[in-house]
């Protein structure tokens, strides 16, 4: 348990990096932009590429702290038993769900890789960036929903955070 939560604490160091760097560059690209008449080229679409990183990467860190959205007033009622059965279900479709996006992202990945898919900016900047985001995402996401999955059957009732 203590090498997921060093794990996280280096994500949401690597996040907050890029965070600063999404921040650095829009301040040079509106800097430019206003008072050089000049903007940052392939501004907008480092953004982007880097907002992709920061979307992604943070799912399996929400499922760990249990920060995802859940209908709760269905959970609420059910008996311990009953709850952890619910739960049980819920975690294997959404490892069925993930794989399937795992599967689908890697191709999607591999694809841009294998064409050298860039994307239209005014500076080389290759798509498959944006595309690993999402795919490593979903990889520890999928990670994270066995090891719930595991201690659900380990120590049933409770959480792995």
């Amino acid at each position: 348990m203590q090498k997921i939560l060093n794990f996280h604490r280096r994500l949401a160091n690597f996040l907050g990096l890029l965070i600063l760097a999404l921040m650095f560059v829009i301040v040079i690209d509106v800097v430019g932009r206003f008072f050089f008449n000049k903007p940052l080229q392939g501004g907008v679409e480092i953004s982007q590429l880097l907002l992709a990183w920061i979307l992604f990467l943070p799912l399996a860190y929400a499922l760990f702290r249990g920060a995802h959205v859940q209908v709760t007033i269905l959970l609420m009622y059910l008996s311990r038993r009953h709850k952890l059965i619910a739960e049980t279900i819920i975690t294997i479709l959404s490892l069925g769900l993930f794989g399937l996006a795992i599967y689908a992202g890697w191709n999607y990945f591999w694809e841009s890789i294998s064409v050298g898919e860039t994307m239209a900016a005014p500076i080389w900047l290759p798509l498959w960036l944006a595309k690993l985001a999402a795919l490593l995402g979903f990889l520890l996401i999928f990670i994270q929903l066995c090891i719930n999955l595991v201690t659900n059957f380990v120590q049933p009732g409770e959480k792995s955070h």
